[in-house]
Parts: C-alpha cells; sequence; structure tokens
C-alpha cells in the first residue's frame, strides 16, 4: 500500500507542475490577448471616424475622446466579467445580473458625457461650438451593452474551453493514478506462487525425479504468461485458463496424494478479454489452508463456467476449525483480489467469502463482453 500511494503521489506530483507552468504560460498569453482586444477596438473606432469623414459628414477622430471612450468600456467590461458575472450571473440572480449591469452602464455613460461637457478638451470636433446634451448618454450606454455582450460570449466561450481541458486533465490523471496502482498490485501477486513453485523444482531435483523437466516446461509457460502477456491490461480468457491449469499441476505436485483437487472449467467463448491474473490468488489460498488439515479428508475444488453474459469462479477448500479466522481469509491475497475488482470492474463484479469454520469457499462473477473469435 505504501509503495502505491508512493506511485500515485509521483503521479499527481508531475501532473500538477506540468498543470502549473501551463497556466502561468496562459496567464501571459491572456493578457496579451486582452491587449489585442482593446488595441482592436480602438483601431475600429478610429475606421469609423474615417468612415464618416469620407461619406461627408463633418467628423473626424479626436484621440482625448475616443481614449476616454475607450477607458469607461474597459470599466465596465472588467466590472462586468470580474464581479457581475461571478457574483449573480453564475449563482442564478439573473434579474439582479441585469438590474446592476443596466445601473453600471448607465452611470459610465452619464460620467463619460459629464467629462465632455465640463472638460472642452475632450469634446470631439463636432461638438466644439456646443455643450453635448444628456442625451448622448443613450448611444454611450449601448455602445457599452454591446461590448458587455460580446466580451461576455468570449468568456463564456473560454470558460467553456477551459473546463473541458480540467475534465480531460483530471480524467488522465485518474486514469494514470489507476494504471500506476492497479500495476502495484499486479507486482505483488507474481512472487507469491513463482517462489512456491520453484521451491517444488528444486524439491524435485535433489530427488533426481524424472517429473522436474516437465515442471521446469510448466514454469516457462507460467513465466512467459506473466511477462509478456500480463503487461496488457487485458488477456484472453483461453491463456487464463492454461495458465490455471499449469500452475495447479504445479502445485499438486508438492502435496500429499491424498488431496482431491478437481478443476472443472466449462467455458463456451474462450475468447473473452478479461484482467490477468485475477484467480491465481484465490487459488493459491486454497493450496495454502486447504491442504494440511488435521481432521476430514482434504480437497479443493475449482470451477469456472461462462453463464448469462457472466464469468463465475468458485473455490472451495477444507480447513481446520482451530485455524485462525483472519490466517485462513488469505490476508493480503484477497484483499489485493478485492482491490484489484474494484478499480477494474466497478459494478460489474459480485465478490463473496463463505466460512462456516469447515469449509471455506470463495465465490466471484463478473459481467464480460463477448469475444472476438
Amino acid at each position: 500500500m505504501l509503495e502505491t500511494s508512493k506511485v500515485r503521489a509521483d503521479v499527481g506530483c508531475k501532473i500538477y507542475i506540468r498543470a502549473m507552468i501551463k497556466r502561468m504560460k496562459l496567464q501571459d498569453n491572456r493578457f496579451a490577448l486582452h491587449l489585442m482586444f482593446w488595441g482592436a477596438y480602438f483601431i475600429f473606432l478610429f475606421l469609423i471616424s474615417l468612415l464618416r469623414s469620407e461619406v461627408g459628414r463633418n467628423v473626424s477622430f479626436h484621440l482625448p475622446f475616443e481614449f476616454l471612450q475607450v477607458v469607461v468600456s474597459i470599466a465596465v467590461v472588467y466590472i462586468n466579467l470580474r464581479v457581475l458575472i461571478p457574483r449573480f450571473f453564475e449563482t442564478g440572480k439573473f434579474h439582479i445580473y441585469g438590474l446592476v449591469l443596466v445601473a453600471v452602464v448607465s452611470f459610465n455613460g452619464i460620467f463619460l458625457v459629464s467629462i465632455v461637457r465640463l472638460v472642452p478638451e475632450f469634446r470631439p470636433h463636432f461638438m466644439l461650438h456646443e455643450v453635448p446634451s444628456f442625451k448622448f448618454v443613450i448611444p454611450m450606454v449601448f455602445i457599452q451593452l454591446f461590448l458587455v455582450a460580446i466580451t461576455s460570449a468570449l468568456h463564456f466561450m473560454r470558460e467553456n474551453l477551459r473546463l473541458q481541458k480540467e475534465a480531460l486533465s483530471v480524467k488522465d490523471l485518474e486514469s494514470r493514478q489507476l494504471k500506476a496502482e492497479l500495476d502495484s498490485l499486479k507486482s505483488q501477486v507474481n512472487p507469491h506462487f513463482l517462489f512456491n513453485s520453484l521451491n517444488n523444482i528444486y524439491s524435485h531435483s535433489l530427488l533426481e525425479s524424472p517429473k522436474t523437466p516437465e515442471l521446469i516446461l510448466k514454469l516457462s509457460g507460467l513465466l512467459n504468461h506473466i511477462i509478456y502477456e500480463c503487461q496488457d491490461e487485458q488477456v484472453r480468457l483461453e491463456k487464463e485458463m492454461e495458465f490455471l491449469t499449469n500452475y495447479i499441476a504445479l502445485e499438486q505436485v508438492r502435496i500429499d496424494e491424498s488431496v482431491q483437487v478437481d478443476l472443472k472449467m466449462d467455458v463456451v467463448d474462450t475468447t473473452i478479454m478479461i484482467a490477468p491474473l485475477l484467480f491465481v490468488p484465490l487459488i493459491e489460498n486454497a493450496f495454502k489452508h486447504g491442504v494440511n488439515i488435521s481432521s476430514g479428508k482434504p480437497f479443493i475444488d475449482v470451477q469456472l463456467k461462462q453463464e448469462n453474459g457472466q464469468l463465475k469462479f468458485t473455490c472451495t477448500n477444507l480447513r481446520d476449525n482451530f485455524e485462525d479466522e483472519e490466517k485462513s481469509s488469505g490476508g493480503i491475497g484477497l484483499e489485493n483480489v478485492r482491490k484489484r475488482l474494484e478499480l477494474l470492474y466497478p459494478g460489474k463484479h459480485h465478490f463473496v467469502i463463505k466460512d462456516d469454520g469447515h469449509q471455506f469457499c470463495v465465490d466471484l462473477s463478473i459481467t464480460v463482453e463477448a469475444g472476438t473469435k
């Protein structure tokens, strides 16, 4: 568990650092985009003035007035983006948002016209010989509302893109953490039965048993499955079935012949894809606790069958009445299987352990999709 936590922390830390660097770059880009927008708006005002002059109107670009208009517009736009939208619009208070926005825009329009009335230097050329009326507030209000509408639309488009990217980043982070945890859990499975198998072969080699070459061949098949095929997230069921057959054959070598071991597999579609090494810890637990018992005839019964779109696995063994319950329940091995099932098949599996003090039974059913033949 400690190793899994470290792996998840490392992955999360790397992604967080990358996100912060990207965020700093985005902030710089955002500032530049804002400058470009207001620069474009200023140029737009200049072009409008030229257009009016060309159609015969006595209107020309007046820098102080246009600059004042841009400053007032900037104030309205950023009050809307930074205050009104977060505080009222995004909280569902649309009526209050509309009223406050109209009030702010009207105040700014009145402020703009008042400056023009009081300071002649800010008056455009067509107003040099007269004091502008407060009716001039109306076009100023509409211009500011137009800017608010455009910038609000751009704001919501940018927020939507940001949320989509964050959702993808979170999904990517969860996917990497899930893979890291699964790899850690899967790596804990491999050593247990490998050590047992090596010990079995070593014992037979000391006795110069003729079964040694066959056992080595079976172990070679197990290693090939673990090293190469189990690196994928899913493997064909036929590979797992072959693996279970070889594993049980290796385990039978080391136990007394009086122990009855039955393996029954009734699967129609062996091309079903499943997570590797799910069943091995369950069988390993049975050989560990169901062989050397003090009373009764020990047995291990393993069944794997396909039924109604589900893969059902059952492993039953005899157990000692006086054996410690926590010890006989498989400890880390079964807990490992439980965690992998929760990560790999959330809502698509049923894992039950039955222990009546005399027999220990593990039932596992997984909802699977049909394979491709």
